[in-house]
């Protein structure tokens, strides 16, 4: 377990959350900006977007409706810290879809699975599908740690890391579980995304970073009922108090999420490029 709030202690467990809900609510009132991103997220020219389940209990939402100037300009995607866990992922291994394994097949992680759809738009170029660009991802596993990190013992290690390049149509797909949490944290999956408006690979540079998250009632689910997340019991740093969410992402990388905890997720999300601090 990581060391970024040693005085946080988990509240007592619960277990009268169903199991099959779809999260896609936000916990919070939803601003006129936000309403805005979303309807925009889902009209772009006239896409119908599906999101379905990993093997039933999943639900399917569409939109046919044509995306509007109006509605373009509140559409964008707040920073996000990139954190102390971020790895060098210069091995052609690194680039991969599954990753749920260290690179040689090793170490293959427990939990429950997720299917993370990325799709990645050009904000300054008419919300074009951004072909080419690097999306990078890595989380921590369901007991809250990372892999390749010598204060976790899993140095050379490789699993829940990666990354994909967008094709025609912007999206990168990847085969995962759903993390678990650490002292200090809510539970979240960090993003990478190299493009013509930030290359950089140094990890001090945070222009092209950003964190997604989980809606609250999921995750407390499943950190009080679910093996082996439940060997951890709920986090007492939740969505509202943590300081990413809170601060830096103001809420709207809230995942768009299907499934149930026995067949697994599936998860939407839209990037839109360049990645911003104002929001």
């Amino acid at each position: 377990m990581n060391n970024e709030n040693l005085n946080s202690v988990p509240e007592p467990k619960t277990n009268d959350e169903p199991d099959a809900i779809r999260f896609a609510a936000t916990e919070r009132p939803v601003t006129r900006r936000e309403a805005m991103m979303g309807l925009a997220s889902l009209g772009l020219y006239g896409v119908t977007l599906s999101i379905a389940g990993c093997g039933g209990g999943g639900v399917t939402g569409t939109s046919s409706s044509s995306h509007s100037s109006s509605s373009s300009s509140s559409s964008f995607t707040a920073e996000g810290e990139i954190g102390p866990y971020f790895t060098d992922d210069s091995a052609s291994g690194y680039n991969r879809s599954n990753i749920l394994s260290s690179l040689d097949g090793s170490d293959t992680q427990a939990g429950i699975p997720l299917t993370l759809n990325l799709i990645v738009l050009d904000s300054e170029n008419g919300f074009a599908a951004y072909k080419g660009a690097q999306v990078d991802i890595w989380h921590c596993n369901a007991s809250g740690v990372y892999s390749n990190e010598s204060s976790e013992s899993t140095s050379g290690q490789s699993w829940l890391r990666g990354y994909q390049i967008t094709d025609a149509n912007g999206k990168a797909s990847f085969t995962t579980i759903i993390p678990g949490w650490y002292a200090g944290r809510t539970t979240h999956i960090h993003l990478r995304v190299r493009s013509k408006y930030s290359t950089a690979s140094s990890t001090s540079d945070e222009t092209n970073t950003t964190q997604v998250f989980f809606a609250q009632t999921m995750v407390d689910t499943i950190d009080t009922t679910i093996s082996p997340y439940s060997a951890e019991g709920k986090n007492s740093t939740t969505n509202a108090s943590d300081r990413v969410y809170a601060t830096q992402t103001k809420g709207q990388n809230l995942l768009t999420i299907s499934g149930n905890n026995t067949s697994g997720y599936t998860a939407a999300f839209t990037i839109y490029l360049p990645i911003t601090t104002e929001y």
